[in-house]
């Protein structure tokens, strides 16, 4: 059964499947259908989608329920179909999945996709596409800064998420839901909840429902407890769709996940890290994060370029932008990649690698260069970034990391006049 409405010039189909009452949701907005719904939808949709007028189908990852009918439409429309990388390859083959999903919605054919960069045009609108892994690698979000209308697929869904798919990441679902936070949306289409007019307090409630439970987690985990034995605690009820998934969706993977994601973190020094460095210039001085903790060359203060880790599927200039985006809510262009460093270091008695991607960047917004400080949000914690000159960074006790930057920066051409 469908149920078709509209909700700020946005078409809204919903497709509710008989056998579970499961809510699928496909979008059409300015000729763009976003995602296709589920393959048990196909019969109603048919003649809905007849009705309708689109241009191109978007699909914010590759799941049946969103991608099931993908193939009848590409048969009967000539319209190009486009998905993150990621999902290329998955939706390639034909889908192969496990009885209770197919009871539930279907199956999903193979159908030719183009790969979604970082904006995507509809009839007279730019959307911004904001990779969001953690429900699925592929998953992405988009955005209509101008309208303030935000499409986010499988990453909501519910504020409270008592089960989850195995495979599934909790603390990527966290920065996803960080990364939409920093922009300026105002209502929310959800894949399964629909329209939502007060999405960005549920979009909050979610993330903090996530950090908390997380904590509760990794303390019951640091205290000796077994992932089995925390999820007795933390989770008593058995819900339905445990044992009809045969185990595939089940409470037991928020603590997993959190785990194995707390235990990666611990041993990162076993493996090389990929990251980027934002170099912020003006004039002889740079912008940087001054932090307090033990570090390489002992202890006490020490300065670092806003940057970060790269996510899996990421382009570096895109963890760039994110990267400042999330940490003091500015937003930058890129100038120029400058160049990679490679970082060997040993901190308490362990032996870290990093390579980083270093690129110049700058402010869109030229007031920020009148900042003289900056708020650093990152982890829950709260740092300072404020502009240091060369010639400070040059003296002998200043810290900057990482080692090799400061030979970068003395041989880069100055910046150009209206950074002075």
């Amino acid at each position: 059964m469908l149920k078709v409405y509209e909700h700020e010039q946005v078409v809204c189909i919903e497709g509710i499947l008989e056998e579970t009452r499961s809510r699928v949701f496909l979008f059409l907005v300015d000729g763009t259908l976003i995602d296709t719904g589920a393959e048990k939808m196909q019969d109603d949709l048919k003649k809905e989608l007849a009705k309708l007028s689109f241009d191109q189908v978007v699909l914010t990852h590759h799941h049946e329920d969103h991608t099931g009918n993908a193939a009848w439409i590409q048969q009967h429309y000539p319209v190009p179909f486009y998905i993150h990388p990621i999902g290329q390859e998955i939706t390639d083959k034909d889908g192969v999945y496990p009885d209770y999903r197919q009871l539930t919605w279907g199956n999903r054919d193979a159908f030719r996709t183009q790969a979604l960069g970082d904006r995507i045009n509809s009839r007279t609108f730019e959307w911004e596409v904001i990779h969001t892994p953690g429900h699925a690698d592929d998953h992405v979000a988009l955005f209509h800064p101008e309208s303030g209308r935000l499409f986010t697929g499988d990453l909501f869904v519910t504020p409270k998420s008592r089960v989850v798919m195995k495979g599934e990441s909790i603390s990527r679902i966290k920065t996803s839901l960080r990364k939409l936070l920093t922009l300026p949306f105002k209502s929310v289409f959800c894949s399964h909840a629909g329209y939502l007019e007060n999405g960005r307090a549920l979009l909050e409630e979610k993330l903090n429902y996530l950090e908390s439970l997380q904590e509760k987690i990794l303390q019951l985990y640091k205290d000796g407890e077994t992932p089995s034995d925390i999820h007795l605690q933390l989770f008593p009820k058995t819900y339905p769709i445990v044992r009809f998934s045969n185990g595939e969706w089940d409470s037991l993977h928020i603590v997993t996940s959190t785990i194995a994601d707390y235990d990666e973190k611990k041993n990162r020094h076993l493996r090389p890290r990929a990251n980027v460095l934002g170099i912020l210039r003006k004039g002889q001085s740079v912008l940087l994060e001054q932090q307090f903790a033990r570090h390489s060359s002992g202890k006490g203060p020490f300065y670092r370029p806003i940057g970060g880790t790269i996510e899996l599927g990421e382009p570096s200039a895109k963890t760039v932008e994110r990267e400042f985006k999330e940490e003091i809510g500015a937003d930058i262009k890129i100038v120029q990649y400058v160049d990679v460093i490679e970082n060997i270091y040993t901190l308490k008695n362990q032996v870290f690698h990093e390579i980083s991607l270093v690129y110049e960047v700058e402010f869109d917004q030229q007031a920020l260069y009148d900042q003289d400080v900056f708020d650093v949000f990152e982890d829950g914690k709260m740092t300072k970034a404020k502009w240091v000159s060369l010639e400070e960074l040059d003296q002998h006790d200043t810290v900057l990391y990482p080692t090799g930057l400061l030979d970068l920066l003395t041989k880069l051409p100055s910046p150009v006049a209206n950074k002075l």
